[in-house]
């Protein structure tokens, strides 16, 4: 049995992804949805939306986003994130994770603790489908390409899968077969993480 504890330290950030695994596409999308369900949300606003994408629905996607980000970054930094992109495309598939501007806007708050809330609902669902993911022993990373509603930067996507207007595109996260494990992980001292009081 899997503790809390062996899967978070099991959730890593990979980027050379394949397309093997022991599930199949159906068994992922349960999976996904099952754990969105839960996922808590302030207010229980349930503002978070998914978009689940294989095959060549994901491939379309990430040939998207390269056409765009070719235009846009350069040198060193272009040469890096091909590679991710390169490695998205090449694995089982992708989670969108959008929020609705409209029910976003149905929260009981207003400006700065609105952007919160809506933040802290997005980062408890991809959270959540990335150790889902991790325990169904498939790696993932979470990007955040053409990220900008008020600019318009996710409106290619959004049309390109016939999405709500109101949908904002806040992060993407790839999947698929570990084809090379994540490099050893520092970790800052936990009393600085962590602070405990008594009195």
């Amino acid at each position: 049995m899997t503790t809390f504890v062996d899967l978070a330290e099991k959730r890593r950030s990979i980027y050379a992804l394949g397309t093997d695994g022991n599930y199949s596409k159906k068994d992922i999308e349960n999976r996904i949805r099952e754990v969105v369900k839960q996922v808590p949300s302030a207010f229980n606003s349930q503002t978070t939306r998914v978009v689940v994408l294989f095959d060549s629905a994901n491939e379309k996607f990430w040939n998207h986003i390269y056409d765009v980000q070719q235009n846009v970054l350069e040198g060193d930094m272009w040469d890096m994130m091909s590679g991710i992109i390169t490695g998205a495309k090449n694995g089982i598939g992708t989670v969108l994770f959008f929020e609705d501007k409209e029910a976003v806007e149905g929260m009981p708050a207003q400006g700065v603790r609105q952007e919160a809330y809506k933040q802290n609902n997005n980062a408890n669902a991809q959270y959540a489908v990335w150790l889902a993911l991790a325990e169904m022993d498939l790696g993932a990373s979470l990007q955040h390409f053409n990220v900008g509603y008020e600019q318009g930067f996710d409106k290619g996507t959004k049309e390109m899968f016939n999405l709500p207007e109101s949908y904002e595109m806040l992060a993407q996260m790839p999947f698929g077969s570990v084809e090379q494990q994540a490099g050893e992980k520092e970790h800052i001292d936990t009393d600085v993480q962590v602070k405990v009081f008594e009195n």
